[in-house]
């Protein structure tokens, strides 16, 4: 890769963070436990509550959300995983570039 001189040093590592991401999903993953609702189900008494995970995630300002199948789970698990990563580099490259920006206008100004 040849180096830019408008990335930092900083936003050239983060860059190169970015491009180890796999597949990525925005949302957030619950698993919790619940009553069915059937009245001769195991959990409408002592047995132990059905498991249900859910993605959540807002869309034009409206919350959605959309059962995980148990086959899934892990792989959806790790999706929003790497989607909380991404967030995360983007918002350091962001600062990284930021004071790319300042250090250079201070030289600028010299």
């Amino acid at each position: 890769m040849a180096r830019s001189p408008d990335v930092s040093p900083a936003g050239r590592r983060i860059l190169a963070r970015l491009r180890t991401l796999g597949p990525f999903l925005e949302g957030s993953f619950t698993v919790s436990t619940k009553r069915c609702g059937r009245p001769t189900c195991r959990c409408a008494t002592e047995g132990p509550l059905h498991e249900t995970a859910l993605l959540t995630w807002k869309e034009a300002q409206k919350t959605h959300t959309l059962y995980i199948p148990q086959a899934w789970r892990e792989t959806v698990a790790a999706w929003v995983e790497e989607g909380k990563r991404l967030k995360q580099l983007s918002h350091a490259m962001s600062v990284a570039q930021r004071q790319f920006l300042i250090a250079r206008r201070r030289q600028h100004a010299r």
